[in-house]
């Protein structure tokens, strides 16, 4: 429910539609909207008011930048993990990870707009009406028109899939409702999946032909939607459509609405990995068209500022891929800047990603306000072997003795403290792992510590207990791959100062596609074969490692890349650490319908209140967590049950 007390989707008086429309926003270029806007023909006099219309539609965008209102982050424990600080507890993610959710007043809730959620239903609505007006202004170029248009309509798909994401079968809002609609027009119903799905798909292919292959202005425009961005969302969309949560889940068979209509299909049909494929494809097509291609740091690496070896020239392609601006492996980022943001309203004061994951360096830093989240344990033992390959399945990888302790050689003196001691965990693992994680004896680099245009290491992180001083808390395991390697961090006579670069972040990457278009692929061939391996094997050569059928010869499992059901598991998991932390692996989980099997585990960390490497290293559940109940119902979220009683045609959602 609205302030009004109607469905966001139905039109309010021209004039309290516009104050909801333009009220103010927080972004660079969308910074522009104007006050005392009474009617439509005021709102669209004119090109400059328009264009702040337009940009009124963009700024419903979720923010995932944010990891305390961003659906992606620590809702569960398999991929970030948070420290028990009382200025935590109480975030909506928080509350999402400790069972809190429900139908009374659900948190996060995107559909009504509460509780840290933003309504995509205003967001729709703001749309439509945008798409309504835009024909008034007579000073605007035909070609501006069609484009401003495109992008409204994609804006609209967008949100249509927001919440399919989370809700699954959601109304379809393709007109704002009057206000003096009828009861009937007004109570709109859940429709299937499918139909949803045919909608988004509908609305991307009527933008796709009026939107721009690239931004040539990427200071005035960064954000604004092109081809790629556009062909990578219904790309995405259908391959929803085509996961197991939605082609053929006979859990939801008898979900049905009281016209009778079945919301989400029982019967499994393969066509949609089909379209799903051709999608991606013209999706990754279109992006190399645009010059998009995915992303290498420094080619040459003589010329480059900060001089670096080779291994941590393979480490860089992997951080630097997420926070070098503006670079070629990146379709889509967020408008959102690093370090401007205010305090969000009642909890953690440093909502954003960089200032939330940066890592403790010193021993004052044990009770600081930064550092709140880290990297679950369980994905240090995600990433591959050196031969890239699961470290329980490589012949050559010692996996039972793991946890054993080991002295770094100069093997690996690029990424850990030659003569220091650490799990044996950290040793011979893909470059992808040491880009990812920061650890115990591991060097945590940051280009401000650079003398003479070469890379001086900050020292290398040290137990939490080590020193008096240091404190508990965290698994022993940070997120590198978030910091950008142009931020600072320097210790003065008073306190520690952290400086975050200000990077955009990715919202859609090439490497995604690869990956998906990989996964397509298989799913709709009998066996795997050479067009499978191509896309994964592509991803897989940034950081040196070798295709999938090559690596596995070194697996227990040789055989594994011939079997289409196996070749499925491989896929997944290589998505799983291509795109790990980058708020990708919650939508993947729920779309395979992987997650009771992750998601429900108690964490584990390193016993981080030792103060020895002997007390040190032995994994110990968490014991201030419980892991999360999580049942077949979480996979999608709750309608609050005051919008059911306003609205009798709805249903809630399956097993609320």
């Amino acid at each position: 429910m609205s302030w009004t007390g109607l469905p966001h989707y139905v039109s309010k008086d021209v004039a309290a539609i516009l104050l909801i429309m333009l009220m103010p926003v927080s972004c660079n270029w969308l910074d522009v909207i104007p006050d005392n806007m009474p009617t439509i023909d005021d709102a669209f006099s004119n090109r400059a008011t328009a264009e702040r219309s337009l940009f009124s539609c963009y700024r419903y965008i979720p923010d995932p930048t944010d990891p305390f209102i961003y659906p992606a982050y620590c809702i569960h424990r398999d991929e970030f993990d948070m420290e028990d600080k009382s200025y935590l507890r109480f975030t909506p993610v928080i509350t999402l990870y400790r069972n809190g959710q429900n139908g009374n007043d659900p948190i996060l809730d995107y559909w009504s707009g509460r509780n840290g959620g933003t309504s995509m239903f205003e967001a729709i609505r703001t749309c439509n009406l945008f798409l309504e007006g835009i024909h008034l202004p007579r000073d605007i170029t035909e070609y501006e028109r069609k484009k401003w248009i495109a992008e409204v309509k994609f804006l609209k798909a967008y949100y249509h899939f927001f919440l399919l994401q989370l809700y699954g079968p959601v109304p379809i809002i393709r007109e704002s409702l009057s206000i003096s609609a009828k009861p009937d027009e007004v109570k709109v119903f859940r429709e299937p999946v499918d139909e949803c799905i045919a909608y988004i798909v509908e609305l991307i292919d009527e933008a796709a032909p009026d939107l721009p292959l690239v931004i040539t202005n990427t200071l005035q425009e960064h954000g604004r939607i092109t081809q790629p961005i556009a062909l990578g969302v219904k790309a995405k969309a259908l391959a929803w459509g085509a996961s197991p949560l939605f082609n053929g889940n006979p859990v939801y068979k008898d979900w049905r609405d009281s016209r009778g209509k079945q919301l989400i299909s029982d019967t499994e049909n393969p066509e949609k990995w089909v379209k799903a494929a051709a999608a991606i494809r013209e999706a990754i097509d279109a992006s190399h068209q645009a010059g998009h291609e995915l992303y290498l740091y420094n080619r040459l690496a003589s010329t480059s500022t900060y001089r670096m070896n080779d291994s941590l020239i393979l480490t860089m392609h992997t951080r630097k891929a997420i926070t070098d601006r503006w670079n070629s492996g990146v379709l889509w980022s967020s408008t959102k800047t690093f370090g401007d943001k205010p305090s969000s309203p009642g909890w953690y004061p440093y909502a954003d990603l960089q200032r939330a994951m940066f890592t403790k360096l010193y021993a004052e830093d044990a009770n600081s306000a930064i550092h709140g989240i880290h990297a679950s344990f369980n994905m240090a033992e995600l990433f591959y072997s050196s031969n890239g390959i699961p470290i329980d399945e490589d012949i050559h990888w010692d996996y039972d003795n793991r946890y054993q302790l080991k002295v770094v050689d100069n093997e690996h003196m690029s990424y850990m403290a030659v003569g220091e001691q650490t799990a044996a965990l950290h040793f011979n693992r893909e470059p992808r792992f040491y880009a990812n994680l920061a650890f115990n004896r591991g060097y945590y680099e940051l280009a401000t510590s650079t003398t003479d245009g070469g890379v001086t290491f900050t020292p290398y992180l040290r137990f939490l207990a080590e020193e008096p001083g240091y404190g508990t808390g965290g698994t022993g395991y940070f997120v590198k791959k978030m910091i950008a390697f142009e931020s600072s961090a320097s210790r003065g006579s008073l306190s520690i100062t952290y400086t975050g670069y200000d990077y955009r972040f990715p919202m859609l990457r090439l490497a995604d596609l690869y990956l998906l278009y990989s996964e397509a692929l298989n799913e709709m061939k009998n066996a795997p074969d050479a067009e499978v391996y191509k896309w994964i094997d592509e991803v897989r050569a940034i950081t040196g490692l070798k295709g999938v059928v090559e690596s596995w010869k070194n697996s227990k499992n040789p055989n594994r890349t011939g079997n289409k059901d196996e070749m499925r598991k491989i896929i997944q998991q290589e998505r799983l650490i291509e795109l790990a932390f980058e708020g990708q692996r919650f939508w993947d989980m729920r779309r395979w319908k992987l997650a009771e099997n992750t998601w429900s585990y108690k964490p584990q960390r390193w016993a981080t209140w030792g103060r020895t490497a002997e007390e040190y290293y032995h994994p110990n559940e968490h014991f201030y967590l419980d892991g999360r109940k999580y049942t077949f119902r979480d996979y999608l979220w709750p309608i609050n049950t005051a919008d059911l009683r306003v609205n009798t045609n709805l249903v809630q959602t399956y097993g609320w």
